[in-house]
Order: C-alpha cells, then sequence, then structure tokens
C-alpha cells in the first residue's frame, strides 16, 4: 500500500476527481438577511484534507483508496464514510452494490496497515493531526475490460469534533487505473506480492512452470496459501482438471493441490506447478493457469493470481532417444546391444543434478505397461522387461508387488533402487527378452520415484531406441 506523503500531488488529484462537500448541524445557525433566514453551512474541506490515492483494476477486481486527514486542532470521534444508496457505478453503466457483495469497504487508522475488507466501514477516532484510510473492493468488476472511469456518493459523519454531524461527498469521476498483464505473464492479485515466471518448459509427459512470488509490502506473510481452483487450458482449447492434472510446490517440497509457505517482507519464494498429461499431439505453444493465493494476515485484493498465455519451451527428444522425467534428473542413452541369447540391452545414465542426495532412488517396470518395436510385436511387463541399476544383475530385481509407490498405484514388476549422491552419475539398463530379430527399434517407459525427491515426471521415456547389431 502506498505511504502517502506528497501532498501536492494529491491536492491535484482532489481538484481532478471533482470532489464537493456540504453539510448540515444539529445545532445549524440562522442569520437574518432582510426579513429572510438561511442556514449556516459548513466545509469539511476547512478540517479534513481529502485525497484519492488509488482507483485501479488487481485482477478481476476494482480497488479504491482514499485518506482523510484530519487537519483541525480537534480529535474527531466516530467518524464513518458511508455510500449513498450503497452503490458505486462505472461509466458504461453497470451498477455494483454493497447489499450484494459486490462492493466491499474497509477502514483504518493507519494506511499501512491489513485491511479487512467488510459490508461497510466501521467508525473511526481520528486524532488531529492524523490520517485514517478508507477503501473500497469491487469484486469482479466489468469482466468486457472496457470500463474507464467510476462514480458515487458518500457520506461523512462523525459523532463530535466538527461542527456538523454529516457531510455529503459528491464525486465526479474517478479515472480507473490498468497496468495489468493481459498475456504472457502474470496477472498479480495484489501489488504486496510482485511474480514473475523463470521458466515453463516439458518435461516428460507433463507442463512444469517455474515461478518466484516476492513479499512486497512491509508485512510478513504468514500461511501464504496457494491452490489449483480451476482448470487450465492451452491454446489448442485443451483443458486440465484442476483436482486431477494440476498440482504446485514450492522450494524443494513435493507436488500437492495446496501448498502454504510464509514470507518475509522482500523475501522471495520458489514455486512450481505441474500439469501432468499434458497436449500429447505437442502442438501447444502456450498454457493459462490459475492459481488461488489467500492469507490470514493479509487481506489480498484478488484471491486468484492468473498466468495467462505463458510459452511454452520444449527441449525433449521426440524420437531416438530418451525423454528425462526431471530439468534436474539427467537421463542420457549410452548405447544398445543384442546377446547371445536374443535379449536387447540399453543402456543409459542417470545425473543428479537436484543439489541433494537421492535416497531410494527407484527405477521399475510399470504395471500392464511393456514395450514395443517397430514391427508392432509386444513385449510383456511380466515376463519380458528387466531393469538393472550400478551394474546389479537383471535377474536380482524384486518380483511382487513393491510398497514404495507409483502414483499411488505401486509397481508390479521387476524394479531396483538406489542412492545417488548430489552430482553423481550411475549406470543403468533395461533388458528386452527375446527381442525381435529383424526390429530396429524399441519403444517403452519405465517408472521412477525417489524418498526425499518428487520427479516432475514420474516416467522415464524411452522413444524408438536404435537397435545396434
Amino acid at each position: 500500500m502506498k505511504k502517502i506523503s506528497f501532498w501536492a500531488t494529491m491536492l491535484a488529484m482532489l481538484v481532478v476527481c471533482g470532489l464537493s462537500v456540504t453539510s448540515c448541524s444539529k445545532d445549524d445557525k440562522e442569520e437574518t438577511n432582510g426579513g429572510g433566514g438561511k442556514q449556516q453551512t459548513y466545509s469539511l474541506d476547512d478540517y479534513v484534507y481529502k485525497y484519492w490515492t488509488r482507483c485501479e483494476r488487481v485482477g478481476a477486481n476494482l480497488v479504491i483508496e482514499m485518506v482523510f486527514e484530519n487537519i483541525s486542532d480537534n480529535n474527531i470521534y466516530g467518524a464513518k464514510l458511508a455510500l449513498v444508496n450503497g452503490a458505486i457505478k462505472d461509466n458504461l453503466g453497470n451498477t455494483y452494490y454493497v447489499n450484494t457483495y459486490d462492493v466491499t469497504l474497509a477502514s483504518a487508522t493507519d494506511i499501512n496497515s491489513i485491511s479487512n475488507y467488510a459490508k461497510e466501514w466501521q467508525t473511526l477516532n481520528i486524532p488531529a493531526g492524523r490520517a485514517v484510510a478508507y477503501f473500497v473492493k469491487i469484486k469482479d468488476f466489468d469482466p468486457s475490460n472496457r470500463a474507464t472511469k467510476v462514480s458515487f456518493d458518500a457520506t461523512f459523519s462523525v459523532s463530535s469534533g466538527l461542527p456538523a454531524t454529516t457531510y455529503t461527498i459528491n464525486t465526479s469521476t474517478l479515472p480507473i487505473e490498468d497496468r495489468r498483464v493481459m498475456e504472457k505473464g502474470i496477472q498479480t492479485n495484489d501489488t504486496a506480492l510482485v511474480y514473475k515466471v523463470t521458466n515453463c518448459e516439458r518435461v516428460g509427459s507433463v507442463l512444469q512452470i517455474d515461478f518466484t512470488v516476492t513479499n512486497n509490502s512491509a508485512i510478513e506473510m504468514g500461511n501464504l496459501t496457494f491452490g489449483t481452483p480451476k482448470d487450465a487450458t492451452d491454446d489448442l482449447g485443451n483443458s486440465y482438471y484442476y483436482r486431477d492434472n494440476l498440482k504446485i510446490a514450492f522450494e524443494d517440497g513435493f507436488y500437492k493441490s495446496e501448498y502454504q509457505i510464509r514470507v518475509k517482507p522482500n523475501e522471495t519464494a520458489h514455486g512450481r506447478i505441474r500439469i501432468t498429461g499434458f497436449d500429447s499431439t505437442n502442438k501447444a505453444k502456450s498454457v493459462t493457469v490459475p492459481i488461488q493465493c489467500t492469507s490470514d494476515t493479509y487481506k489480498l485484493t484478488d484471491d486468484i493470481v492468473r498466468f495467462l498465455t505463458i510459452p511454452i519451451r520444449d527441449y525433449r527428444v521426440l524420437y531416438d532417444g530418451i525423454q528425462t522425467p526431471d530439468l534436474n534428473i539427467v537421463v542420457k542413452l549410452q548405447g544398445t546391444e543384442v546377446d547371445d541369447d536374443g535379449n536387447l540391452i540399453i543402456n543409459y545414465t542417470i545425473k543428479n543434478n537436484t543439489g541433494e542426495t537421492l535416497k531410494n532412488f527407484t527405477v521399475g517396470v510399470l504395471e500392464n505397461v511393456g514395450a514395443s518395436d517397430d514391427l508392432s510385436n509386444q513385449y510383456y511387463w511380466r515376463d519380458d522387461m528387466f531393469v538393472s541399476l550400478n551394474g546389479s544383475e537383471f535377474d536380482n530385481g524384486i518380483w511382487g508387488y513393491n510398497a514404495t509407490s507409483y502414483n499411488g498405484n505401486g509397481y508390479y514388476g521387476r524394479w531396483c533402487k538406489t542412492t545417488i549422491s548430489d552430482g553423481a552419475t550411475v549406470n543403468a539398463a533395461v533388458a528386452i527378452k527375446g527381442f525381435n530379430a529383424k526390429a530396429k527399434n524399441a519403444t517403452f517407459n519405465l517408472g521412477v520415484s525417489c524418498e526425499n525427491f518428487e520427479p516432475a515426471d514420474n516416467i522415464i521415456h524411452f522413444i524408438t531406441i536404435p537397435v545396434q547389431r
């Protein structure tokens, strides 16, 4: 929230906004003038400076901030601002009402304090020489994005401290500022939080969006909660269901549907969004993802952060190679061979660039997912596929159900596990029993998991691996 210190600027805004003030008093005086009488009037401007410091779109909402400063020598008690008819209008003819909760109001004794929006403004005391801030939030303001001005009338009432008890404030028009990102970036939910997309890239069969969020306020954001309340979409019109396909994580944490963090002033947190099963046609060029963001210590202007038409990068192997399961786990093909018994051996390496030791790093054959070759031959997952890590014998793979889960279903088949130190590379291999002597390539998937690290994709994709004979 902006601190009010530039009086000249604010006075200019006052003139532009065209405020006019009238008043009435419990103790109005009469003055005689040729047998006639007139009511004693008072100007609020003689006692209170009024500034419109902000009228701006934030996300789907509009926020208005006003400051009333007591310049009199008296303390003002019971000060309250109220909308006439509880309504605000825009220049398109739309009306927004307090009684429908389209409009919510808040007030505070410190313009840098946290506001809690409610249905009506609370009563405040304004000491001499001090100021109070009033806030208006209009929810889902003008979805057409065409409105440029708003107007409303209000009453400013006090219980004591001013010569009149009620003053009417008429606004002509307030111009609307709109600095939002409308495409290829993040539309923030509050000026207190600054977001930035650092990467948006396909990883295996998923899309991973890396971003940062920086606390730009003077208040520690406790229990800042991020979630996935709505579907994501790509530029092809595909939708990705928020309950099944969208997950979010921060720092080194595992992906969840909802994630809580604490961010101190000027501190930056690193987050990741994962969309599983993303666009099997490989034609999508951008993605839009709405993310919910709330705080129990700070009332954000909008609860939704919008990642809009974010461009997608794709550096994956799409033919004759291996798709790595994570940007920080590098899997590389080392070659193939066919042994004397006609078994195809695919040799590859796994390098750990995650920054931490991978404990119980597991690679295994997926249940009901076998291999195929270019001649349409199928190789059964249970009988024909075997794995090896760090030179282990293929027949040392454990047969049966593995309690270490893969996507909640577990492995059923042969699997191996090892520990990989940070920066280390391990050798690995897959054997396909009785591979067809005339086949030229093989395609299959292996599952992958880890005790203390969650890869972006839990599958290593082996795509049309060329067979060397």
